[in-house]
């Protein structure tokens, strides 16, 4: 919940569910203020649609007309709930109609459907100065934290989920076009394996930060 990478425009994630969407209207007002061509993205989880600060920041960013793609992840639950027992509306794109904002959905599971799809929204957004909104459909393979042991869900409907892996589909893509082979897999999967396993002992080996580092970066500070 604490990532930030100023330099990569990574504004963080958040522990508050729905959270991020505000800010990130903060973030293209701001955009729109300094007249830049650039545009930003706020990813969110189905769950997220069902608060009040996702509508109010569709509807500040439709009045506003800002440069702004929320891009809803439905990976069907919310916590431990189905999304079409927890929302009224359960095609979720199409709570985007409640602040007039172009919506769309697309298949979750396809690596290149999802890039071609926010690459029209983004651009969308930066040429028409308007908001847009796109929902990726896709499957949550565990339950939603470490915590959760995932007993709501039978395990054929899991296995089911497991099959349409986006990164297995997109492998055997590739394969069936001749530009990888399962030596060039097998060897980005090393590399992947790899630096997981070099940030994990990174962290483990790294100290704790002392205690009075503890309010450092929470309030402001006078320059």
């Amino acid at each position: 919940m604490h990532l930030f990478d100023r330099e990569r425009r990574f504004l963080g994630g958040y522990g508050i569910v729905g959270g991020q969407a505000p800010l990130a209207v903060g973030a293209a007002f701001a955009v729109a203020y300094r007249g830049s061509k650039e545009v930003v993205a706020c990813q969110m989880g189905d769950g997220a649609t069902n608060g009040g600060p996702f509508y109010e920041s569709l509807n500040l960013a439709k009045i506003y007309h800002l440069p702004i793609v929320f891009f809803i992840v439905n990976n069907q639950y919310g916590m431990g709930l189905r999304v079409d027992r927890g929302s009224a509306v359960s095609e979720l794109y199409r709570k985007g109609c409640v602040a007039d904002v172009r919506s769309e959905r697309v298949d979750g599971t396809d690596v290149l459907a999802v890039h071609d799809a926010m690459r029209t929204a983004v651009e969308f957004a930066r040429t028409q100065h308007e908001p847009c909104l796109l929902e990726a459909v896709s499957f949550r393979f565990r339950g939603h934290s470490v915590i959760d042991p995932d007993r709501y869900r039978d395990k054929e409907e899991v296995q089911r989920g497991r099959e349409r892996d986006p990164l297995t589909l997109f492998a055997g893509h590739l394969k069936a076009l001749d530009l990888v082979d399962d030596a060039q897999l097998q060897h980005i999967a090393e590399q992947a394996q790899q630096e997981v396993d070099e940030a994990v002992r990174f962290a483990e080996e790294s100290a704790f930060p002392p205690v009075e580092s503890l309010y450092d970066y929470i309030y402001a500070e006078e320059r």
